[in-house]
């Protein structure tokens, strides 16, 4: 089973730790300045989920049961039968690493939600992790939010700057720069370090702070004994089972019914004209993925994924995925680092290549790209997006287009980047238009 790294103490986890560099905030903080379809033309090829520099000790991460003798182990597990939430936590985050205590998700997920239900912050914020990434539990963002607020009200930091970057995601919530500004605020306020370095990208990209005199920061961290991890445990990589039902079906038709105006304003294309396009859930969500929308491109992928509403089919799923994690989105990419673990999935996008399938030589191309795989070699890759992108395939032509701009697999020139959007745009890419757009700017800065 493939390895995955959960780090309790921090909103994100990665699976394949620091071979790749966390570029979110540079994507939200560029649609700041232009729309929440607009796209960087620097971004990196390199994964933008990953980062090689989080934080390995956090206030957080600290033992209440630190030495774990047989007795140490007794005595954990009566105070959490007795009802100490912050026995039921720890427990709960031992069964989960196979500290002390043979690995058990579901015993793990049983004493947390004890913890939960107390109440306790900290195991609130943990919880609402696992929610968010699907860990142990079946994937829910927005029973993540209402657990990440819980912590943030006590004060805890890690949570408000969650509930922040909830703020600039647009998936559980509807975007909301200036609450976002005020989480990642409290955050900072509080000392904890990605705070600060969400306000000073905010305040550098133009963005003029909420004026709101009604807004009492909360100034007291409540949760102050309910830090349970040891900070010398290695939390870099352990195995996680899938206990639980998949629920993506029930969730995406859920999104999906929901009333066109809802349903437009949550893929960000409330402003597109009802006349000239389908109306329809389906139609709708098309029309946001092609015009760049992160959101909809990760549920296009998941979809495409597990065969609702679309037929089966892990090649697109791949490249949606992939386009997704390009405009931004976290999920997208820590999904798609997944299903390259799957020997069923490199089967069958192997198949794929070997058929001429153009996303299936676009997604094994960007996955070498991106670093999730080293089966091909780097020419081979290059080969299979020009054949991509001689059958008029657009996301091969923005993604050579990528890998010019930034030298990635190739010797950097930006003639041929700007050559292969210029094509993709001729075929009607609002991504690839908006790409040549956004590099004009940058080029005319740099040269002034």
């Amino acid at each position: 089973m493939a390895k995955t790294t959960l780090y309790f103490a921090n909103f994100f986890y990665s699976p394949i730790g620091s071979k790749h560099r966390f570029t979110l905030w540079k994507q939200v903080f560029f649609l700041l300045t232009l729309s929440a379809t607009i796209i960087n033309a620097q971004d990196s090829t390199r994964s933008q989920v990953f980062r090689d520099d989080l934080p390995r000790k956090h206030q957080i991460i600290k033992a209440k049961y630190p030495s774990y003798t047989l007795i140490a182990g007794y005595i954990l597990t009566s105070d959490a039968n007795r009802g100490d939430p912050f026995a039921q936590h720890e427990l709960g985050i031992r069964y989960l690493m196979g500290s002390g205590f043979p690995k058990d998700t579901v015993k793990a997920i049983y004493w947390i939600r004890k913890a939960v239900d107390q109440n306790l912050p900290a195991a609130r914020f943990n919880y609402g992790i696992m929610l968010y990434n699907g860990i142990g539990v079946p994937w829910n963002p927005f029973e993540a939010y209402i657990n990440f607020k819980a912590a943030s009200d006590a004060g805890l930091p890690e949570s408000q700057f969650a509930l922040g970057l909830l703020y600039t995601d647009n998936l559980a919530l509807t975007r909301d720069f200036g609450k976002a500004y005020k989480f990642f605020k409290l955050a900072a306020d509080a000392k904890y370090q990605p705070g600060k370095d969400a306000l000073k990208q905010m305040l550098k990209s133009g963005f003029i702070p909420p004026n709101d005199s009604a807004y009492v920061p909360i100034s007291k961290k409540k949760d102050e004994t309910a830090q349970v991890l040891n900070p010398n445990w290695d939390l870099d990589y352990y195995d996680f089972e899938k206990e639980d039902k998949d629920t993506s079906s029930v969730f995406i038709k859920e999104i999906l019914s929901n009333k066109k105006g809802d349903l437009k304003k949550y893929l960000g294309i409330e402003n597109i004209d009802s006349i000239k396009v389908d109306t329809s859930a389906i139609g709708l969500l098309n029309l946001a993925a092609n015009n760049g929308s992160p959101e909809a491109l990760l549920l296009v992928a998941r979809s495409y994924e597990k065969g609702i509403n679309f037929k089966k089919d892990l090649a697109k799923a791949a490249s949606y995925y992939l386009r997704a994690n390009r405009l931004g989105s976290f999920k997208a990419g820590e999904t798609l680092y997944k299903l390259v673990q799957s020997e069923s999935f490199v089967n069958a996008l192997k198949a794929k290549v070997n058929q001429g399938d153009a996303d299936a030589m676009y997604s094994w191309a960007a996955i070498t790209a991106l670093g999730y795989s080293y089966e091909i070699a780097n020419q081979q890759a290059l080969d299979f997006l020009k054949k991509a992108v001689d059958k008029k395939h657009i996301p091969s032509m923005i993604e050579l287009g990528l890998l010019y701009m930034n030298g990635t697999l190739v010797e950097k020139n930006k003639e041929k980047a700007f050559s292969y959007w210029q094509m993709a745009k001729e075929l009607g890419s609002t991504e690839a238009e908006i790409r040549v757009a956004f590099a004009n700017i940058i080029e005319h800065e740099n040269g002034a």
